[in-house]
């Protein structure tokens, strides 16, 4: 899903697939991925899952005091994010993270990075057109979060 949306922003997706749930196998497999390519260098790492706020999430475990900073971002769904620069075996890269969550990891996405990949290929409108419309019922939201809807 992932990696459709980053080609649909007009990137080039590498897609890793089932890393195991360990922090040494989670850095040998995305330092190898890093290093494959030295005449093309990845510029942006994207993950989804394992930055929530469980006693062991691997991605936030392997990231954490190697330049990525995590927080809650108040929105439903997709709260739990990080971002950064890891030093990788070619140089730096910046890294997002993204929740697991199919649906929140997708709607960060086109929140946070659909945009920021548009702006950086020089796309007049890096973000997707918005319409105004009234709902025919009220909808609730959460306080102090802005909530995405179907």
């Amino acid at each position: 899903m992932l990696a459709a949306a980053v080609t649909d922003a007009g990137g080039t997706a590498e897609l890793l697939r089932f890393v195991p749930d360990d922090v040494a196998a989670f850095t040998a497999t995305l330092d190898d991925a890093l290093g494959a390519h030295p005449d093309d260098p990845v510029d942006l790492v994207l993950t989804s899952g394992g930055v929530s706020a469980g006693a062991y999430e691997v991605v936030k475990d392997a990231f954490t005091d190697r330049g990525i900073t995590f927080t809650k971002v108040a929105m439903q769904p997709g709260m739990p994010q990080g971002l950064g620069r890891y030093s990788g075996p070619l140089g730096d890269v910046a890294v997002v993270t993204l929740p697991g969550n199919p649906v929140s990891s997708l709607v960060s996405f086109e929140v946070f990075v659909r945009p920021a990949l548009r702006a950086a290929a020089g796309h007049p409108q890096p973000a997707r057109p918005r319409v105004r419309a009234r709902l025919a019922e009220a909808l609730d939201s959460p306080a102090g979060r802005r909530q995405f809807r179907r």
